[in-house]
């Protein structure tokens, strides 16, 4: 099987590393030349444009920074559906909206080319290690050929209904995930308010039900450690969230605490955060009460 991916960003780049790693012959495609460079160094072919990729690919990966991109890549002059060939295969890794991966799944079915959107779930790091969990929206009959590739990039494959589903599956994770960084920065900057000490209070929140994957597995790497580059842009996380909200505003479901996330997060941007890991909401939280930073 001839494999593409176009976008080779902090995911991307880690994604596409694992298909070469275990065996797949792969073209691959970036607006910036560092990570096509290195890939191709570990043995991928270097594509002169998304078109020329997809006419010579079997299956096509896209990994975008949301649905404006997609939308470009894939439905535009040139873009991936202009050269994929009928019956070749459409696997959307990005988190865009349910409007967008709706468009696309249509034009791929007009254009007899499968469709799957299959979001990326965990952390930058887990990528890194092949460890990442994929949210499959996709047709019974292609789950057979894509799951077997997509457990090439990591360790979980989980189907969540026809194309489309894995999107909205990856908004409500999402939503979730990044509410959890403004309440463990509340929770964090409030123990230091209160004289307890960082190291007992993370044990004690880490080993209750209070406990959460982003607190627990990423601020001990991140923010508490002082480290503040980019597993997950804060920008990309509001992008996230406003895609949630959104969606939720679509569906006529209220969603306040989405939309408080979502208004702390611009704050926090407008701060200057943008550039740094989501976990920075803990500093953000610290500056703007007046605390130092919480640090283990």
């Amino acid at each position: 099987m001839k494999a593409g991916f176009i976008g080779l960003g902090r995911m991307g780049f880690a994604l596409a590393s694992h298909l070469l790693r275990n065996g797949v012959q792969l073209a691959v495609h970036d607006i910036q030349s560092a990570p096509v460079d290195k890939l191709v160094a570990l043995g991928a072919s270097r594509a002169a444009s998304v078109q020329a990729l997809a006419a010579g690919a079997d299956v096509v990966f896209t990994m975008l920074p949301g649905p404006k991109q997609s939308r470009e890549v894939i439905l535009g002059k040139g873009g991936v559906l202009a050269g994929l060939r009928r019956g070749g295969c459409l696997v959307e890794l990005s988190t865009i909206d349910t409007d967008t991966v709706d468009a696309l799944a249509a034009a791929a079915e007009k254009q007899g080319v499968r469709f799957a959107d299959a979001p990326v779930g965990r952390l930058a790091a887990h990528a890194d290690r092949g460890e990442s969990l994929f949210m499959l929206g996709a047709h019974d009959a292609d789950r057979g050929a894509l799951e077997p590739l997509l457990l090439k990039m990591g360790t979980t494959v989980l189907h969540c209904g026809a194309p489309g589903s894995g999107t909205r599956m990856k908004l409500i994770n999402n939503l979730m995930v990044l509410c959890y960084c403004q309440l463990n920065s509340e929770a964090l900057v409030l123990a230091g308010a209160l004289g307890l000490d960082a190291r007992k209070t993370f044990d004690v929140l880490t080993g209750t039900t209070a406990s959460n994957g982003q607190l627990k597995e990423k601020w001990p790497v991140k923010v508490l450690a002082g480290d503040l580059t980019p597993g997950f842009d804060i920008a990309l996380g509001f992008k996230d969230l406003t895609l949630a909200c959104q969606a939720a505003q679509s569906a006529g479901v209220s969603l306040p605490m989405g939309n408080l996330a979502r208004s702390l997060f611009q704050l926090a941007r407008h701060a200057g955060k943008d550039g740094q890991d989501t976990s920075c909401m803990t500093d953000f939280w610290a500056e703007s009460n007046g605390q130092p930073p919480v640090r283990l």
